[in-house]
């Protein structure tokens, strides 16, 4: 009776280009777990903005209409910001005396990318961008917002 290494076995099994393409997808999802959580953009947050006002949700885009970004609520939390863009009378969001057509586009303490509407950011004034993140208009090469 003969016996054959187990590495014989994969290898009759899977050839030598199947192993060495099986143990480099194994290595990629070891680095991916090993990494955690990581925030989708490429480019640094540019600024911080402090979000005054509970349970602010984090959208997808610069609108309500949009779609969420995280299950996430941010409540009186400084976050990272890449950038904030006038988001015209579809973005204008009005909470009490306060209204604004711009959105921020932040990373969550849970790192995930996303849109929160500039009303809910302090120090600025209605219908006007807030301090601590820099403004893109469009064809602007100098700020980065990520994935607009």
């Amino acid at each position: 009776m003969t016996h054959s290494s187990p590495t014989t076995h994969w290898r009759g099994r899977f050839g030598t280009a199947g192993l060495r393409s099986l143990a480099g997808l194994l290595l990629a999802v070891a680095s991916i777990l090993m990494a955690g959580a990581q925030p989708a953009a490429a480019h640094p947050p540019s600024g911080s903005v402090h979000v005054w006002a509970s349970d602010v949700r984090v959208r997808t885009c610069q609108s309500t209409s949009c779609s969420l970004a995280t299950t996430e609520r941010l409540t009186n939390v400084r976050v990272e910001a890449y950038c904030q863009m006038d988001g015209g009378r579809d973005g204008r969001v009005t909470d009490g005396a306060y209204t604004n057509t711009y959105w921020v586009q932040i990373i969550t303490p849970r790192r995930t990318l996303g849109w929160i509407s500039a009303v809910y950011a302090s120090g600025g004034s209605n219908n006007s961008p807030v301090p601590g993140a820099p403004v893109y208009g469009p064809g602007d090469a100098t700020v980065h917002c990520e994935f607009v």
